[in-house]
């Protein structure tokens, strides 16, 4: 099988070369593939191209895929780490399955994640595997769609076969590609045994910003709220999500509820903010 790594970076710290390490000890043979939006002093065994930072974009700089033929594509963020070398193995076992075009890694906070993004890791990732198909939409909603670029392993048949990602996404489109696929009739895999270490304290200028850019997206690409619409409300995912969140709290850390019920709320009025 032949494997191909793709990671944008910006500007990487000193423990992207601990990402590239253990991307080196991998059993399964793969290329590297970085994207460099900044001026990165990076060397190694590893192929880099170089992009103007004002013209990333999550969709269009991922799809330099396309000018590579592989078996399958991972896609990865600088700041995810491999939980060990069985990474890329685990990952392939998913594509056993002729159906299945996209298997994610279970993401594991990192140590100094604080309480509110343990709830989210464990919440989103959890301990046992699934394979995710149309049938589930009217029990999973929203999430059926749900898959994460930071750790996302592609077929690079049925990649290449539908362009890639849709162009222009500033965002979402690991969950834009998903939702396509799975109204195409295909599968995608969650694999538990497939593990990083990736997570994030977001301030609240750099929350209200990701959810402004998430619903900006669900407005122009409206079509993934109809179709869920069909089964259930997608915005009764995110009302039950806060609400097991501070019952989270309240048992493991009360003092972070405040901030959490802030957090909630910035995220409601940026993701409904037309502005």
């Amino acid at each position: 099988m032949r494997v191909q790594i793709i990671i944008p970076i910006l500007n990487p710290d000193n423990s992207f070369t601990t990402v590239l390490e253990m991307l080196s000890r991998q059993t399964v043979p793969n290329n590297i593939l970085l994207i460099d939006s900044g001026d990165s002093q990076i060397t190694g065994q590893f192929e880099k191209r170089s992009i103007e930072r004002g013209t990333f974009n999550h969709a269009n700089t991922r799809n330099i895929a396309l000018e590579y033929t592989a078996d399958l594509y991972l896609f990865m963020t600088q700041d995810a780490l491999p939980y060990d070398s069985h990474l890329l193995t685990n990952l392939c076992k998913a594509f056993e399955d002729p159906d299945v075009v996209v298997a994610y890694a279970r993401q594991l906070p990192y140590p100094y994640a604080d309480p509110i993004e343990i709830f989210a890791r464990h919440t989103n990732y959890p301990e046992h595997s699934c394979i995710k198909t149309k049938d589930d939409i009217a029990k999973m909603g929203i999430k059926t769609f749900f898959a994460s670029d930071s750790c996302a392993m592609y077929r690079g048949e049925y990649f290449r076969k539908v362009a890639g990602f849709t162009k222009d996404l500033h965002t979402n489109e690991d969950m834009d590609f998903c939702a396509r696929a799975i109204l195409d009739h295909k599968k995608i895999a969650y694999v538990s045994d497939a593990k990083v270490y990736h997570s994030h304290n977001l301030s609240y200028t750099e929350l209200w910003k990701r959810y402004r850019m998430i619903g900006e997206y669900f407005r122009n690409q409206s079509w993934i709220l109809t179709e869920i619409s069909k089964y259930r409300s997608a915005e009764t995912t995110g009302m039950a999500h806060a609400i097991n969140e501070i019952k989270f709290l309240f048992k493991t850390a009360p003092s972070y509820i405040p901030e959490s019920i802030l957090k909630s709320l910035i995220k409601f009025i940026a993701f409904k903010s037309p502005f």
